[in-house]
């Protein structure tokens, strides 16, 4: 409640100055349609949000697109609005034409984002003493991406190969029907899946990621290993503190096998490095997904994306495989990473 209370009042306040410079742009007074739109904005995120997760029909999903695309959109308008504020000190020009210029910029920009977040890239990377060819997913979205989303991920996936598909969390987002039958798809990748849940897994509540697991051969590692061909593979539940991963590894007895440790959040390199943890695989932070929240993102998580080094060990961050909410992507991408032996 705390959470949804501070989010949706950052929220309230980015619509009001989006609109509040648009108005003022626009030479439109602040009457009943400036605060009728503002209540009606502002309230369309938890509505879109509350409504999908419960029913998952059309109806709700395309109100959820939108409120959602409106999300990404109010961000980009705020960095755009606040620019355009200061140029005007500098560049005396007709308050018309900075309204169409910043509307033109806003558009052009979410049809380039829009496009981009449907783009899915491969990364390749290779990694010392790896004994399996590795496909990294993570933050798919399943509930934000639909199913031709899902299905391109699948195919891309099994077009390398792998010997085992890695998923670090944010599977799913909620688990409504439609979720609950885009679930079944899974059984299409070709190699075995290893999943350890996110943060999202949370809010969806993990006796209804079981559920939908429970028809798929994914295998669901929760604070445990497994063997997989000579490899180690430990999956940590999501957690926002480092404890966790420090009382699993501690439990773990050491081993001259390569060890990969799948943990959600990329907040635990070193705790995995002093444990001689081969390799780290994370996502969760999407590299910000619409530029410039990554170097909000950044104060937080210094690992936002790529391969990093320390002692011998390795972090994967991925920058995501599908995007959670606004189905934009400014200054990221989705990814799928293909890990390789060193040769």
């Amino acid at each position: 409640m705390l959470f949804a209370l501070i989010a949706s009042s950052v929220y309230l306040g980015m619509n009001w100055y989006v609109l509040y410079r648009l108005f003022r742009l626009f030479g439109l007074g602040r009457g009943g349609w400036f605060y009728l739109a503002l209540a009606l904005l502002t309230l369309s995120l938890i509505s879109a949000l509350s409504l999908e997760s419960r029913f998952g029909h059309y109806l709700t999903g395309a109100f959820f697109t939108v409120a959602v695309t409106w999300l990404g959109l109010c961000w980009m308008l705020l960095w755009i609005l606040f620019v355009q504020q200061v140029l005007a000190l500098l560049i005396p020009a007709p308050q018309r034409m900075w309204a169409i210029g910043v509307c033109g910029l806003a558009a052009g920009l979410a049809l380039y984002a829009g496009i981009n977040a449907r783009t899915i890239t491969i990364r390749r990377e290779q990694i010392p003493r790896l004994p399996l060819k590795v496909a990294h997913l993570s933050d798919i979205h399943i509930g934000s991406i639909g199913a031709a989303a899902l299905d391109d991920i699948i195919a891309k996936t099994n077009a390398l190969k792998p010997d085992a598909i890695l998923i670090t969390g944010d599977l799913f987002d909620n688990t409504n029907p439609r979720t609950r039958a885009l679930a079944a798809r899974l059984n299409g990748f070709t190699a075995p899946v290893v999943f350890a849940s996110g943060n999202h897994e949370t809010y969806t509540g993990y006796d209804h990621v079981r559920q939908m697991l429970a028809g798929t051969r994914i295998r669901w590692l929760r604070n445990e290993m497994l063997e997989l061909n000579g490899t180690r593979i430990i999956g940590v539940e999501n957690s926002y503190s480092t404890e966790l991963v420090q009382s699993v590894l501690d439990k773990i007895p050491p081993s001259p096998a390569f060890t990969i440790l799948m943990n959600h959040q990329p907040n635990s390199f070193d705790i995995a490095a002093r444990h001689r943890v081969d390799l780290t695989l994370s996502g969760h932070v999407h590299n910000g997904q619409i530029w410039p929240f990554n170097y909000v993102v950044g104060l937080i998580y210094p690992y936002r994306r790529g391969v990093h080094e320390n002692a011998g060990s390795f972090l994967n961050v991925s920058t995501g495989t599908g995007f959670w909410g606004p189905p934009l992507r400014l200054g990221s991408h989705s990814e799928i990473v293909f890990l390789e032996p060193k040769s």
